[in-house]
């Protein structure tokens, strides 16, 4: 699953926490609604786009650095990225706390399709994973 979701944030743009999100409120047994995708989305958006893929950015441009330094560079910003990611989770729990519930595959399913908006190979293998 870590590779579906990590295809669809680079072929997509969509941000995998927020794809996360579809699937924890499944297991609450919560199906979002387009409104609470949008609000998620709203609240997640400026700190996704002003710190996470900046991190993301910077980290990939430092990949394969034969210099042990940028190396050792890389590897901490990896994990500020890390940490900025659950951090976001964080603001996206505090933008719609859900309580655990009734595990619904099926209100994962459809909390994922509603996200991502369109079939996509790497969508079908994680809905496979969810039966």
């Amino acid at each position: 699953m870590a590779e579906a979701c990590l295809a669809l944030q680079d072929r997509l743009g969509l941000d995998v926490n927020l794809l996360l999100f579809c699937l924890w409120a499944g297991r609450c047994g919560h199906r979002l609604s387009a409104t609470e995708l949008a609000a998620l989305a709203t609240a997640a958006g400026p700190w996704q786009q002003g710190v996470v893929v900046p991190l993301r950015g910077v980290r990939r441009r430092l990949k394969g650095a034969a210099d042990p330094a940028q190396e050792a560079l890389r590897q901490r910003i990896k994990r500020d990225e890390l940490e900025a990611e659950r951090l976001e989770q964080e603001l996206l729990h505090r933008a719609l706390p859900l309580a655990p519930g009734v595990d619904d595959p099926a209100a994962a399913r459809a909390n994922l399709l509603a996200f991502v908006g369109e079939e996509a190979p790497e969508l079908e293998a994680m809905l496979n994973a969810l039966d």
